[in-house]
């Protein structure tokens, strides 16, 4: 085990129509979270292509790290909404 293992935090999450996901970002600080989604949410809101959803999801940092980059279909991934959500 690394110590990766143990990181706990927030990634955002990506959801295509498609079924796809993508999770990426992993920080531990609620605040760089937020402010991440908030500017993938700004880029995404003005294209022609748009995901279903994007939010923040808890997770550690080895679930982010070993996550493929894009296309992912695993129903094991992160998916559970932010802790603590307002």
């Amino acid at each position: 085990m690394t110590s990766d293992e143990f990181a706990w935090g927030y990634a955002i999450r990506r959801e295509w129509a498609s079924g796809c996901h993508d999770l990426f970002g992993f920080t531990p600080d609620a605040q760089t979270a937020q402010r991440w989604l908030d500017r993938d949410q700004g880029f995404w809101r003005r294209g022609p292509v748009r995901p279903a959803a994007v939010y923040l999801v808890a997770a550690n940092a080895a679930d982010v790290c070993r996550h493929p980059v894009d296309g992912c279909r695993r129903s094991g991934c992160p998916d559970v909404v932010e802790r603590g959500q307002r």
